[in-house]
């Protein structure tokens, strides 16, 4: 066998080798990649029930029921903001890199005493502070750290004005009457249906936790009852100062309202 004769078939040798390397890998990565994405999509689907905790805040926990719908279960029952909440879920789901959290600077992350923590199913993510570029934020998802878009926190220290839908009445609205103050007084004042159209638009500017904190005594207060569909639902009207307040019967929150967009039959 001549020299070229033998370089040739050391090269085919390797060539062939080399082939069969990169097959190898070519394989693994491809089973590495099939199974994430399973992974990805089940973390996706299998989302629940959300808690989100801040400090000196009362926890917001939202619940997934059997329609796939979003609400607000506590500190009080609230239709969720699917232009809000899906955002924030997309967000949430596990990243394709992340980094063990050994190798991480967790006070430097701001992890060991984070901005907020979310609490999905029962896996706790903390949120910490942004890195250099100030678009991303670290996060904490057991042992490994991720990197989140930054407005994550913004929308989380938003509260319930962020998370929930801002409707005072989010179904329509059949009858609303205006309960007098004392039972003896006048009769019940049944609301107008061209003023009706006026309470159906209501929109808060912020829902608050009731009672309120720091709030000056309100200046007039007169209960409501309104009909929606089969459901009666009874609720009250706060006049301040600079707002008013309308809280449903027995809900730990309350929406706050312009008193610039009330209608005429709402001033007390």
């Amino acid at each position: 066998m001549t020299h070229t004769q033998k370089t040739r078939r050391l090269v085919v040798a390797a060539s062939a080798l080399l082939l069969v390397l990169l097959a190898g890998v070519g394989a693994v990565l491809w089973n590495d990649f099939q199974r994430s994405k399973p992974q990805f999509q089940q973390a996706q689907a299998d989302a629940h029930s959300i808690r989100i905790q801040r400090k000196a805040f009362a926890d917001i926990v939202m619940q997934l029921d059997a329609a796939g719908l979003w609400s607000i279960t506590e500190p009080c029952s609230l239709p969720v903001n699917p232009q809000r909440m899906q955002p924030l879920l997309d967000a949430l789901q596990p990243a394709a890199q992340s980094f063990a959290a050994a190798d991480v600077d967790l006070e430097a992350a701001g992890l060991l005493d984070p901005e907020a923590v979310i609490v999905m199913n029962e896996q706790a993510l903390a949120l910490g502070i942004t890195d250099l570029s100030g678009e991303r934020r670290y996060l904490q998802r057991g042992e490994r750290i991720e990197f989140v878009p930054e407005w994550i926190l913004s929308l989380v220290n938003g509260g319930l004005s962020a998370l929930a839908s801002l409707d005072v009445f989010p179904q329509p609205l059949d009858e609303l009457v205006l309960l007098p103050e004392q039972p003896t007084e006048l009769a019940p004042e049944v609301i107008s249906v061209d003023e009706l159209a006026q309470w159906q638009a209501l929109s808060a500017q912020q829902i608050v936790t009731w009672p309120l904190q720091d709030s000056e005594p309100a200046t007039a207060s007169r209960s409501l009852r309104a009909k929606i569909g089969d459901q009666q639902l009874s609720m009250s009207l706060h006049l301040y100062p600079r707002y008013a307040a309308v809280r449903y019967e027995n809900a730990h929150c309350a929406f706050l309202i312009s008193t610039d967009s009330l209608p005429d039959t709402a001033q007390l």
